[in-house]
């Protein structure tokens, strides 16, 4: 599962793979759940945009979707 996120999908792909990723969004103040723009956006550009270390930010929308799939 860890792998298939990747920097390189755009922002509505995830949201919509992965709803349980939209607190992690949330939390760090993005408004991209919702935004018009998320189709065209990737994960890494909207990093960029909210100055938010990519890494770090892969790595919390990782974990929000394995601790998901423990609680199934």
């Amino acid at each position: 599962m860890e792998q298939l996120i990747q920097a390189e999908l755009t922002v509505a792909e995830t949201l919509e793979r992965w709803p349980q990723t939209i607190p992690v969004f949330l939390r760090r103040r993005m408004a991209c759940v919702g935004c018009p723009v998320t189709p065209f956006e990737t994960l890494a550009e909207a990093a960029v945009i909210y100055e938010i270390d990519l890494p770090r930010f892969l790595n919390d929308l990782r974990q929000s979707i394995t601790s998901q799939e423990a609680n199934m």
